[in-house]
């Protein structure tokens, strides 16, 4: 059983990073990702199903944002997964407007190994956030 706290350590590092090869390693087949933006606020948002369409995603997210801080703060384990609050900073690469916000990522794991992550953000401040990259 792999250990939730070391696979998680690496997983946040390869997004820091924003290495989808070494991201890929610690997903299955069939892993799922889901954002709580709604899709008609930025089409990144919803359900994607599938390592490749989550990895897909991620690259999507890589080539429009840069992130500039991602820390990571309080974890909560729980039977099946691991809650934990993220701190980010990142820039709109195409208007040039920061996004600073802390969302909750929700992890589900089977044997120690992802298998689900459910994203949640203040879809105020984002929905901010969009209007003001609009505006550039």
């Amino acid at each position: 059983m792999a250990e939730p706290s070391e696979v998680l350590t690496d997983i946040y590092d390869a997004w820091r990073a924003e290495d989808l090869d070494w991201f890929a390693t610690y997903l299955p087949h069939d892993f799922s990702h889901f954002i709580n933006i709604p899709v008609a606020m930025h089409p990144l948002g919803g359900l994607r199903q599938g390592k490749h369409a989550v990895l897909e995603r991620l690259s999507e997210i890589f080539q429009q944002f840069h992130t500039k801080r991602l820390e990571t703060g309080p974890v909560a384990l729980h039977a099946n997964g691991v809650a934990i609050e993220v701190r980010t900073r990142c820039q709109h690469l195409e208007s040039g407007a920061w996004l600073e916000t802390t969302k909750s990522n929700l992890w589900t794991l089977e044997a120690g190994w992802p298998v689900r992550l459910y994203e949640y953000y203040d879809i105020d401040r984002f929905r901010t956030f969009m209007d003001s990259t609009s505006r550039r």
